[in-house]
């Protein structure tokens, strides 16, 4: 009876990763408002979108637009909105997560974790940061108890800028991330920010490598036997 549940289980969810839609430019609330909601880009399914707002001036999730990337082996997603704050201890603060997945059957694993911002700015003692949390090889819903965790981190202010920050690691099926979009005026400046993006390399698993070598390999010699015959 067990083994029966498990592996309707095992088919439901294939099903439902098999059926998930392809990504569309949209605005951030239909992401992350419907439940369940999951979109493939490539051989990847985005899936557990989340959002959460906070500081003086809130940033709707209405007023987000998402673009997915589908650059060959390094898809992704790019969030768009008019993040900005004006002097007066002003803050703007948006916190986005989402799961990334290879989908069953893929031999592609993810092997780096790209962040980048766009479009920012700041005057006096303005400032713009992402900080981003990640897990790679589980999600946060158990708080990476199977998986390995880790930060990422871009910045503009006075005291410099880092407007890209990447990781490399070995190849996983699953990454979760989750990023702290910051925006503060200070006493005596303002902040602005127009895009984020994340970006999710990858390579094929090596079993799939060794066949396709083997492959050309074979397919090598039996060229070279017939030139020669």
């Amino acid at each position: 009876m067990k083994a029966g549940f498990l592996a309707l289980l095992l088919v439901l969810v294939g099903s439902a990763t098999a059926f998930a839609g392809t990504c569309m430019t949209d605005t951030y609330n239909n992401y992350d408002s419907p439940p369940g909601f999951a979109c493939t880009i490539t051989d990847k399914t985005f899936s557990n979108f989340f959002y959460s707002t906070s500081g003086s001036d809130h940033m709707p999730d209405t007023s987000i637009t998402v673009t997915p990337i589908a650059t060959l082996n390094n898809p992704g997603l790019l969030f768009n909105a008019p993040w900005s704050v004006s002097s007066g201890l002003h803050t703007q603060d948006s916190l986005i997560g989402f799961t990334v997945q290879v989908n069953p059957g893929s031999s592609s694993l993810i092997t780096d974790l790209t962040l980048l911002m766009f479009g920012a700015g700041f005057t006096g003692t303005g400032g713009v940061s992402v900080a981003e949390t990640y897990c790679l090889g589980d999600t946060f819903a158990d708080a990476c108890a199977h998986g390995t965790t880790g930060t990422l981190f871009t910045f503009l202010n006075r005291t410099g800028s880092k407007l890209s920050d990447q990781v490399y690691f070995g190849g996983v099926k699953e990454v979760d991330v989750m990023k702290d979009i910051l925006l503060s005026a200070g006493d005596s400046g303002t902040a602005v920010l127009s895009g984020v993006e994340n970006l999710f390399s990858e390579v094929p698993e090596p079993g799939s490598l060794a066949v396709l070598g083997s492959g050309l390999f074979c397919l090598g010699s039996l060229l070279g036997k017939r030139l020669f015959a």
